[in-house]
């Protein structure tokens, strides 16, 4: 039964990221890259980049930057507490949805597993003044609910993100949605022993810019390890998550946000 299980598992998650690719492959042809070959894609990406998503973040960045000033002003932790509170909702988010096409004694297991990481999530919650009552994880009970996961929390479809910028500023909002991807990424990696990994680059960019995280202290949870052995992609990513939480307690003591680059 458990091997019958796990195979399930298995079966769900190759769906969900088969599903992925196509529906990203979809929109690159509906934006007519099919006239590029991939190396021209590549190319045309990063010089769209350099040119202009890269000034537009950084802008954005110091915008959010100067209507979170107030953060100076909250109870020690609060920037920590932030990014935890949206790492165990990711993490608990993506583990139970893994499993929804589990036998039900699974399914039970594994949110039991999940709702350990919310329980965290909501002291995290407690701590800076939201409703431990408001804090959920994001169930998938379909293939598609799974493979959007992070576009969900972008859309705020629990309305956490709301309510963490409500009570503290848009930067913490930022460093929720960047603890989402990072916890899911690690709920991943960490649920299949380092065998799958596949980290949510841009998302986690762009919320650790928008959130003022120094560009040294995201960069490990980034980097393909498609090629390492299970045992090294489950330590270094164990490693990158702590570097960021620790580079992101350590920023906050300092009283700074860090200028995005």
């Amino acid at each position: 039964m458990a091997s019958s299980s796990s195979r399930w598992s298995e079966s769900w998650r190759v769906l969900a990221y088969s599903a992925a690719a196509a529906l990203a492959f979809v929109a690159l042809e509906r934006l007519e890259f099919a006239l590029f070959d991939l190396a021209g894609a590549e190319r045309l990406l990063t010089l769209t980049r350099s040119k202009g998503a890269d000034d537009r973040l950084a802008a954005e960045a110091h915008d959010i930057a100067a209507r979170s000033r107030s953060a100076a002003t909250l109870p020690s932790g609060h920037r920590l507490a932030a990014f935890r509170l949206g790492y165990e909702v990711g993490w608990a988010s993506e583990f139970a949805g893994s499993f929804a096409m589990s036998d039900p004694s699974v399914q039970a297991k594994a949110a039991a597993i999940a709702a350990a990481h919310v329980a965290i999530a909501r002291e995290q919650a407690r701590g800076v003044g939201i409703d431990a009552a408001d804090v959920t994880a994001l169930s998938s009970r379909t293939l598609t609910d799974f493979v959007r996961l992070q576009e969900r929390f972008e859309a705020d479809e629990s309305g956490l993100a709301g309510r963490v910028e409500a009570q503290l500023t848009p930067l913490h909002r930022h460093l929720f949605l960047l603890g989402a991807a990072v916890g899911s990424d690690a709920a991943k990696v960490q649920s299949s022993g380092g065998k799958l990994h596949g980290p949510q680059v841009e998302p986690i960019r762009r919320h650790a810019t928008l959130a003022g995280v120094a560009p040294a202290a995201w960069q490990p949870l980034v980097v393909d390890l498609g090629k390492e052995p299970a045992t090294v992609v489950l330590d270094r990513n164990r490693a990158a998550v702590e570097g960021v939480m620790a580079a992101i307690a350590a920023g906050e003591v300092e009283g700074r946000v860090s200028a995005p680059r």
